[in-house]
């Protein structure tokens, strides 16, 4: 295992994984340009704007606002398609990490001294290249009401009302850090069997120990792949030899072994498959990673009764904390995360590649 991430490291975004920051004095045309990659960005965003001055989103004589000035800390309104959240407090500056994780990328105005990526929308004078409160080295480009870029510049220059170059651009970067992410593989091996009788990572369908051989399959994809077990399972017929993960997280089945791999390696993304899963070869895999969408919580297969499969899938970064919410609420099954999540579905291009055995005579009446 490679050395425990630093702090810096793990805080890596402020507000989400996919987010950048429009940044500008007043009439600068932020606004303006926020609507338009809205539309163009073609995702599900969340828009976070920071106020210079005090606002007041409620009106006078509504509900909502009687009670807030009643003195309610937090007010919460809703209807059957919208909800919104009224709050007395400032925005926390640790806990504000999973406020927009549901959506896909977060498009933030203002916010010019955090650690956001930015583009900088320049005003006539030029006057924001000197803001001492300017995050300087998260700079990634200007925009401006010019064709052409102003001279002195150091980093790309766009017409702000080139808005389809601009989003380009923008979803050139998100990209980017995609690539930038490792995708390791995880082999979950941790049960203990019950109704097999024997340890089913140790059962032989083709010829050698079934965790041994989904270990090998994931490597055809992913540059590491650990084993997921119990530290008194490291020696076990499937897993000897292999590098591992031991559960952290006891006696919470498959999830024990997806948090203590997100522990170990908060930064990657993870496919995730279980070591009962025999049918499962190449072509699944390779039809799950082309269909990956990067953006939501995680990719996984259509299976019974189209529920989400959680045993053959891609978990991303940001399913870390939407899997310890879930847990912190009572529930200890991915797949419950996955149904009640943004995640991307797909529909398996052989339907019976993830039927799962659980009984000696199901193992035995397996034929590949």
């Amino acid at each position: 295992m490679e050395a425990p991430m630093s702090h810096a490291e793990k805080a890596a975004w402020r507000f989400h994984p996919y987010e950048i920051a429009l940044v500008g004095y007043q009439n600068s045309g932020k606004t303006t340009l926020a609507t338009k990659l809205v539309t163009g960005l073609g995702l599900s965003l969340a828009y976070i704007k920071r106020d210079a001055h005090h606002f007041d989103l409620d009106k006078p004589g509504k509900d909502t606002h009687t009670l807030s000035r009643a003195g309610a800390h937090s007010v919460f309104i809703s209807d059957r398609n919208h909800r919104a959240h009224l709050s007395q407090e400032p925005m926390h500056s640790i806990l504000s990490r999973t406020d927009f994780l549901e959506e896909d990328a977060a498009l933030v105005e203002g916010h010019k001294s955090s650690p956001v990526p930015k583009i900088v929308l320049l005003d006539n004078d030029l006057a924001i290249l000197a803001d001492p409160t300017l995050e300087r080295n998260t700079v990634l480009a200007y925009a401006g009401p010019w064709a052409s870029a102003p001279d002195g510049l150091d980093l790309p220059y766009f017409c702000r009302d080139d808005d389809s170059t601009l989003t380009a651009f923008i979803r050139g970067f998100w990209d980017a850090q995609t690539a930038m992410r490792p995708l390791l593989g995880l082999v979950l091996t941790g049960g203990r069997s019950t109704r097999m009788g024997s340890d089913k990572a140790a059962l032989s369908y083709h010829g050698q120990p079934e965790a041994t051989r989904m270990f090998h399959l994931l490597k055809e994809f992913c540059p590491e792949v650990y084993v997921s077990c119990r530290a008194d399972q490291a020696d076990d017929a499937g897993r000897q030899g292999l590098p591992q993960i031991h559960d952290t997280h006891l006696g919470l089945g498959p999830l024990s072994g997806l948090l203590s791999a997100f522990q170990a390696r908060p930064e990657a993304s993870w496919l995730v498959v279980a070591c009962d899963l025999p049918a499962v070869d190449h072509a699944t895999l390779a039809h799950l990673l082309q269909g990956r969408n990067p953006f939501r919580f995680a990719t996984a297969f259509r299976g019974h009764e189209e529920l989400p499969e959680p045993l053959c899938a891609v978990y991303e970064p940001k399913a870390r904390s939407r899997l310890y919410q879930f847990l912190a609420a009572g529930y200890d099954c991915p797949r419950k995360m996955l149904i009640h999540s943004p995640v991307a579905l797909l529909d398996l291009p052989k339907p019976d590649r993830l039927r799962n055995f659980n009984t000696p005579e199901e193992a035995h009446a397996f034929h590949g």
